[in-house]
């Protein structure tokens, strides 16, 4: 079919130079194709441009894919962290939670108040009243900060000596 329009004879046109001696010949197609009036136009799209096309074409198509992957794997993990977080963030635990902070803070603070003991107690209860009353001569508290001090030093060496 195809070989038998392929073998074709056309008679081949020799170009020669009035110059010089040698002659040139051409192909039937070549001729033909830059005869054509198809030539004459913008030239075609070259096979690097199509290459390139197919190519943009399918990275975003990728992409997309990628994308739309990436979503589902978010969403199933966001929903199993949802799944195991559901029971233990119930609102009865978070309120037994706070309870218990509660009471650690009251614990605390009471065992603070036990191991400064009634003098260092009595020393900062007279060092404000001294101070409200004498908001405008503070320097009048000396004597009140004096027996502060002293209280505190006696707990630091009581501290101490527990450790040792």
């Amino acid at each position: 079919m195809g070989a038998s329009q392929s073998s074709q004879a056309r008679p081949e046109q020799v170009v020669s130079a009035p110059e010089s001696s040698t002659s040139v010949s051409f192909s039937p197609s070549l001729i033909d194709r830059l005869s054509s009036p198809a030539s004459s136009k913008e030239p075609s799209e070259s096979t690097d441009d199509i290459v390139r096309r197919r190519l943009a074409a399918e990275s975003a198509h990728i992409r997309s894919q990628e994308a739309e992957i990436l979503s589902k794997i978010s969403a199933a993990l966001e929903k199993e962290n949802l799944d195991k977080e559901k029971p233990g963030m119930s609102s009865e635990v978070l309120g037994r939670d706070i309870e218990e902070v509660r009471e650690k803070v009251e614990r605390m603070k009471r065992d603070r108040e036990e191991k400064e003991g009634e003098g260092i107690r009595k020393a900062k209860e007279d060092i404000l009243r001294c101070y409200r009353e004498n908001a405008q001569r503070p320097l009048d508290c000396w004597r009140e900060v004096e027996t502060f001090k002293t209280e505190v030093a006696k707990l630091e060496k009581a501290f101490v000596k527990s450790l040792q």
